[in-house]
């Protein structure tokens, strides 16, 4: 069996934060905010999971690369 769309009875709000910790020897440990998302679904509305991950894992590849981008003193080769 397996959940594919549900119904809610509240509003649903999804929680992204994109954190990046840096560390070192000689350093205390550092956090680093790169994005804070919120993706909001109304109540009575279907929601379906697939569309739900399918965002999540866009989100990520796109955070991977602001990061990569804008924030990394170590670059990608």
């Amino acid at each position: 069996m397996r959940l594919e769309t549900a119904y809610f009875d509240t509003n649903v709000n999804i929680e992204l934060t994109t954190e990046v910790a840096y560390h070192s020897q000689y350093q205390n440990k550092m956090k680093v905010t790169i994005d804070d998302t919120v993706l909001s679904h109304p109540a009575d509305e279907q929601y379906h999971f697939a569309e739900a991950t399918d965002m999540i894992n866009t989100s990520a590849q796109k955070m991977d690369t602001l990061f990569h981008q804008q924030y990394s003193f170590i670059h990608k080769v």
